[in-house]
């Protein structure tokens, strides 16, 4: 197995593509951590995670023979993220592997765009990635290893209307990561990005529904970038493209990043 050994936090992981990149590893032998907020946040037009679907996620984890830990955490808080990390350390000993994968979105043009709405979302993607990795870095430097993957988006490679405070955070992602790479190198840690096109997650139906769109109608708007439309780009493909990235296949790639986007991003100049 390539994995066999490791431990692995994955940020919003209770669901979607975060619990897929979670499966992916387990059945390659890593032992999972998911952390994940399990309450609604008000500016974000859909449900969140809640703690009986982690506990749901944790149940499927370990039906594999892993071990498995959920843990609420809501990543836009330093006592949070401190504490998640704390209980990984007591439990586990290590950690090998980080994925930044905790996300949400809204859609609201600038113009229109309070601060509690840019700040939910800037806050969970790029303030929850700089906090996991504050926290957990040092106990990789120590171990002088690790493997950190965090998620971003096409979204991080061009522009949305209506989700400019979702494509500032995913850029932003892009550049961390860049940053994190070139400081712990030295380390014997990666640090590499997977950048999803449009999947079908429980983020994509509540946008929808939201805007009272059936199923079909905004599969046609939201993967309409996508040069390849069967197969649809699903959980499961984010999530071996995060096990690439965990394994020794990857040993090489290093503050680099994986677009999973079905075409969409060769069209781009």
């Amino acid at each position: 197995m390539k994995l066999e050994g490791k431990v692995a936090i994955v940020s919003g992981g209770a669901r979607g593509n975060g619990f897929a990149a979670a499966k992916c590893m387990a059945e390659e032998g890593a032992d999972i951590v998911i952390a994940d907020i399990c309450e609604d946040v008000a500016t974000i037009p859909y449900k969140m995670s809640t703690p009986e679907g982690m506990a749901e996620s944790v149940g499927k984890i370990e039906s594999m023979g892993r071990r498995a830990l959920g843990i609420k955490c809501d990543v836009r808080k330093v006592a949070d993220v401190e504490n998640m990390v704390k209980q990984v350390m007591e439990t586990f000993g290590k950690i090998d592997i980080l994925v930044n994968n905790a996300g949400n979105s809204s859609m609201v043009a600038i113009a229109d765009m309070d601060e509690e709405t840019w700040d939910a979302v800037l806050d969970t993607h790029l303030k929850g990635m700089y906090l996991c990795c504050r926290y957990v870095l040092p106990h990789m430097i120590a171990q002088q290893s690790g493997n950190v993957i965090s998620i971003s988006s096409v979204g991080g490679q061009r522009g949305f209307g209506m989700g400019g405070h979702y494509c500032a955070a995913k850029h932003g992602i892009i550049g961390l990561n860049k940053a994190i790479a070139m400081e712990v190198a030295d380390h014997n840690i990666r640090a590499n990005v997977v950048c999803p096109g449009t999947v079908w997650t429980d983020m994509m139906k509540g946008i929808a529904e939201f805007f009272g769109m059936e199923e079909e109608e905004a599969k046609d708007n939201f993967f309409q970038g996508h040069m390849i439309k069967d197969p649809e780009v699903s959980p499961e493909d984010i999530g071996r493209a995060v096990l690439w990235l965990a394994s020794d296949d990857s040993r090489c790639i290093h503050g680099n990043m994986i677009t999973v986007d079905s075409g969409w991003t060769a069209q781009a100049p």
